[in-house]
């Protein structure tokens, strides 16, 4: 092996190593890795390390390491099936050939190719690492869509595992933005089915992949039947799958999906969460060593390493989970993380011209991301819902006007990343993904209902059809480019259609909107709001309005204010009669008037 004076020389990503690799006339080693990626860790102990693959990649590349999660950008442009990836370039940034882990001696032979002039004999592998594998075709010919969401469920109806629930075969990804689609659809239609296809899959996902001792969730499974995990934790996955969780409980009253969400939510809490600064760290490393040894040797000082950076989106994403647990739980702590996080991301990563830095307290000289703005926009939707503080609005509404300014298409849609003429924004030119597009229609939508105002649907509607003939086959509009497979494909678990396919569904039923007038002052209006938060309505939107403060939202509604607090719960622009006592409120649960609205 090579001592450290013999290392590969790495580089940023940046002009200057673009610049260098013109004047040298080399091609660009673009080698994308993370910090909880265990397959990134072993290439880096035997390819990166083996002398022969150091003298090439030193003598006749530019090599450049991306941190994956510090720059989804480049990850989402050069992802060649999972990670590590690896990845040739010209000095222009064309993807020349590319693959995942490679051993020493099979990595050497592929620099040596990729270093010479037959580049149409270098072949980019499939993907083999860290389970991601080849696209599926669409389901549905462009021009012979249905017009609703229809499409997409059909689509997941194909690709369920009716022995170990999820969907397709193997590796098993969790499906979150999947089972909340379904969820939300079942809610408002008798069919047993789609609930059966939510709890056969929570159930399996909570014996295979929750840590029974140390809590929290396992990113993936490589086994069908989700019993054989790898071992890294992600905020983004146990942030997500609380949310799941706390759903299926509040559709089922099934306790044990509320033991597992509020493990998530524990575990985030004793983990990933650092009380001095107010924020959670990214992730954990896989650390298998440990994982596999028995509990009772489980030692502090063996625990896996974590890697302690602060990534707005995420945070946000953790913010919306706490939420999410204090208006199931009604723990109040919860609620306090809560404000503390996203007070924080205002604080010290949000501008009102550049929109949130993708790490907090990180440069601006890398572009902006779509997926921090969506993840803060929902987030803070979500604590106005809790609370009624107007404040938490009128940022929802700020946060939207820069996404317009920063990601927005002459053409529809939205981008991935900001403006990209900066040096080390990239070489490439930007996506539309579906998946961030499609939460951000969802939340426009919540907003119009939340503030009256039509344009925020309008938006969305826009939004959405911008992708109506890409879904579910692709996770793009446009070309793929450089993208061999995408990270979380279709073949995985659908992410990018499910989440258009609720965004469209919601579009064409629109929301539960439940609003609440009561002074904020009252037990009673304390009261209802706590069963408000808890039940589960398709689509529910909760407004809390208090007649001192929001008078003239309660008189658009056309609501009364002086009468005791009273719920409205409105649908398909018919409101029920009012509500005033928190078992009415639990009632709702079992008769269910959504169900026969559309």
């Amino acid at each position: 092996m090579s001592s450290p004076a013999d290392a590969i020389r790495w580089r940023d990503w940046n002009e200057e190593s673009f610049l260098a690799a013109k004047q040298e006339e080399k091609r660009v080693l673009l080698t994308l890795t993370a910090t909880w990626c265990h397959w990134c860790h072993v290439m880096d102990q035997t390819s990166y390390a083996d002398p022969h693959v150091i003298e090439l990649v030193n003598s006749r590349f530019i090599p450049v390491k991306v941190d994956v999660d510090r720059r989804p950008d480049i990850s989402r442009r050069y992802n060649q099936g999972g990670f590590p990836s690896v990845a040739i370039l010209d000095a222009q940034g064309r993807l020349i050939a590319g693959r995942v882990y490679t051993p020493p001696e099979q990595m050497a032979a592929f620099l040596e190719q990729g270093a010479g002039e037959q580049i149409e004999e270098v072949v980019a592998e499939p993907s083999v690492a860290d389970g991601h594998g080849a696209p599926l075709a669409n389901a549905t010919a462009k021009g012979d869509r249905e017009s609703t969401s229809n499409v997409v469920l059909e689509r997941l109806r194909e690709l369920y595992d009716p022995a170990y629930g999820g969907f397709a075969r193997e590796p098993k990804q969790p499906p979150w933005e999947a089972l909340r689609f379904i969820l939300a659809v079942s809610g408002r239609s008798r069919d047993k089915s789609l609930l059966e296809m939510v709890v056969k899959t929570l159930d399996e996902m909570q014996e295979g992949l929750f840590d029974q001792n140390d809590q929290g969730f396992f990113r993936y499974s490589v086994a069908r039947d989700w019993k054989v995990p790898h071992y890294e934790k992600m905020i983004v996955t146990n942030a997500n799958l609380a949310g799941i969780y706390l759903e299926a409980y509040q559709a089922t009253g099934r306790r044990t999906y509320k033991s597992a969400a509020m493990g998530a939510i524990d575990y985030l809490l004793s983990t990933l969460y650092d009380a001095d600064r107010g924020a959670f760290y990214a992730s954990q490393d896989a650390g298998e060593d440990y994982y596999r040894l028995p509990w009772k040797d489980r030692h502090d000082d063996l625990r896996p390493a974590i890697d302690r950076t602060f990534y707005s989106g995420w945070n946000a994403l953790a913010a919306a989970a706490l939420v999410k647990a204090y208006a199931v739980s009604g723990n109040p702590s919860h609620l306090k993380v809560a404000a503390q996080v996203l007070e924080l991301l205002w604080r010290d990563a949000w501008h009102p011209a550049q929109g949130i830095a993708h790490v907090v307290g990180g440069s601006r000289d890398q572009p902006p991301v779509l997926d921090a703005h969506v993840q803060f926009l929902r987030a803070s939707l979500a604590f106005y819902q809790a609370t009624g503080d107007p404040e938490h609005l009128k940022r929802s509404t700020d946060i939207v006007r820069c996404i317009q300014d920063l990601f927005g298409a002459e053409d529809g849609g939205y981008y991935d990343t900001g403006d990209t003429s900066s040096p080390s924004a990239g070489r490439f030119p930007r996506d539309k993904p579906v998946l961030e597009n499609s939460l951000l229609a969802e939340a426009l939508i919540g907003l119009s209902c939340l503030t009256g105002q039509d344009e925020y649907t309008t938006l969305a509607a826009d939004t959405l059809n911008t992708f109506h003939d890409v879904v579910p086959g692709s996770s793009y509009a446009g070309l793929r480019g450089s993208r061999r497979v995408e990270e979380d494909e279709e073949a995985l678990f659908l992410p990018a259609g499910s989440a258009w396919g609720r965004a469209q569904d919601m579009l064409d039923c629109g929301p539960v909107h439940l609003v609440l007038v009561g002074s904020s002052s009252l037990p009673a209006t304390r009261s209802l709001l706590k069963a408000s938060l808890a039940l589960l309505a398709p689509h529910g939107i909760v407004q809390p309005l208090d007649p001192e403060r929001d008078q003239d939202r309660i008189a658009s509604l056309g609501f009364p204010t002086g009468r005791a607090p009273s719920l409205y719960v409105c649908m398909g622009g018919i409101c029920l009669a009012p509500i005033t006592t928190p078992q009415e409120v639990r009632n709702l649960r079992s008769t269910r008037p959504w169900a026969v609205y559309r």
